[in-house]
């Protein structure tokens, strides 16, 4: 069923979760076969890539060959990022009386420019299907960024929203995870890891009108937790302050359906385990199907 985009029915929210996300295909392929359509769709992190291609049409075979397909180590473009701090420092000494359009910014582990020109290549003449959001932290001011492919909503809102004239950076400054990848200069932002600020983007689904939203949190606190050194103590006291994150982002709302995949057993950074990842969505969508059905009528 078609509703309109003017005032959209459906929205689907899609989580960050590094190499996770590919339990979002899994989702996503599994409400397909449902007949269960978004009008719109949000992501933070990982997930903006996944909602960016969602978004560009990609469905079902063409995911599983992305997945088969993913580029793994190649991806990855080391940054130097002590020869970078150390050039950033001097440069913004020897150049602090002088105006610079586009500020430095020390590189982090990973540069992000492979990622960047490799969603550029996945996206390379598609057009848009249906509206999408991509969420970013801005390093300046702390706010959340909101990237929107429409014209921006016109209620009250606290989130900055800027019109997506640079999908491939927009989204690599969303998934731009701090010390890891280098932060992303665009527009007047300097772009970090969306997560930090909204790890599932419900807000921005509600802000625009949704009737209903599909929420997809691929973060769970990690069980049987017990510390053995001081850095198990500053991890969980991380994690608990994500997960309290989450709970606003999600909390109880009967328009809002929360799916949380069970993604215990798989490793963060394991390029082989993005198939079960999106076996683990599709199959916890088949296990909601009644009330999936029953929740967008």
């Amino acid at each position: 069923m078609m509703h309109s985009v003017q005032k959209p029915y459906l929205g689907i929210a899609l989580s960050g979760g590094q190499l996770k996300a590919a339990a979002h295909v899994g989702v996503l392929n599994a409400l397909e076969k449902l007949g269960i359509y978004p009008d719109v769709i949000a992501g933070t992190s990982a997930g903006s890539l996944v909602t960016t291609l969602y978004a560009h049409g990609y469905r079902g075979d063409q995911f599983h060959r992305l997945l088969n397909q993913f580029p793994g180590i190649r991806i990855l473009d080391y940054g130097f990022p002590l020869w970078s701090s150390m050039y950033s420092w001097t440069a913004q000494h020897l150049w602090q009386h002088k105006k610079k359009h586009v500020p430095l910014v020390p590189a982090g582990l990973l540069r992000g420019r492979k990622l960047t020109h490799y969603i550029e290549r996945l996206i390379a003449k598609r057009r848009v299907q249906i509206p999408f959001y991509i969420v970013a932290t801005d390093l300046l001011s702390g706010q959340p960024v909101v990237f929107s492919s429409e014209e921006t909503p016109t209620s009250e809102r606290s989130d900055a929203y800027a019109r997506l004239h640079d999908i491939p950076r927009a989204v690599a400054g969303s998934c731009a995870l701090p010390g890891i990848f280098s932060p992303v200069v665009l527009d007047d932002f300097i772009l970090v890891d969306g997560a930090m600020r909204h790890y599932v983007p419900v807000s921005v689904l509600r802000d625009i009108g949704c009737q209903k939203i599909i929420a997809v949190n691929l973060y769970r606190l990690p069980a049987h937790y017990r510390p053995v050194t001081l850095v198990d103590v500053l991890a969980r006291s991380f994690d608990i302050l994500l997960r309290e994150s989450i709970d606003n982002d999600i909390a109880k709302d009967p328009d809002v359906y929360v799916l949380e995949p069970d993604l215990s057993g798989i490793r963060w950074r394991s390029f082989v385990q993005m198939q079960e990842c999106l076996n683990i969505g599709q199959a916890l969508v088949e296990k909601h199907r009644t009330a999936l059905q029953s929740f967008v009528r």
